[in-house]
């Protein structure tokens, strides 16, 4: 009985471990313009913080919310977010708020890298697009 006890404890153990090794992660896709007609008909990004970070980063007047994908990765595991029906994220947990991300553009990979995220701070990838527009990625932990 005592033998018992000490296997399923232990069995407990393991589960809450690996529990705790998860990388909660929130993924947005937006689209920065500076053409104030809003021709991707997607709302403005709400977040102030966010706002304010692709605002100070970057050049463009307007950053609408494309997408928006909240995710739990195992650690040592990738897990793929389809963010839009041309661009796809391979996210790999690390460990230790630390992820290897792929983002394929058009079935091409277009960024590749290996980042650390700080608690609740974005972490942006990005590039042009077409009518002097760009796209963009960014990423947080959260603890939801």
């Amino acid at each position: 009985m005592m033998l018992r006890a000490v296997v399923i404890f232990g069995l407990l153990l393991t589960m809450m471990s690996t529990r705790a090794a998860d990388l909660k992660l929130e993924a947005k896709l937006i689209w920065g313009s500076n053409d104030p007609t809003n021709k991707v008909q997607h709302p403005m990004v709400k977040d102030p913080k966010l706002s304010s970070h692709l605002h100070r980063i970057f050049k463009w007047n307007n950053y609408y919310e494309i997408n928006t994908k909240s995710v739990s990765i195992p650690q040592t595991k990738t897990t793929d977010l389809q963010m839009s029906e041309k661009c796809k994220l391979e996210v790999k947990n690390l460990g230790n708020n630390r992820i290897e991300v792929s983002c394929i553009g058009k079935g091409k990979q277009v960024s590749h890298g290996t980042h650390s995220l700080a608690p609740g701070k974005w972490f942006t990838l990005g590039g042009n697009d077409k009518n002097n527009s760009a796209w963009f990625v960014v990423m947080r932990t959260t603890g939801k």
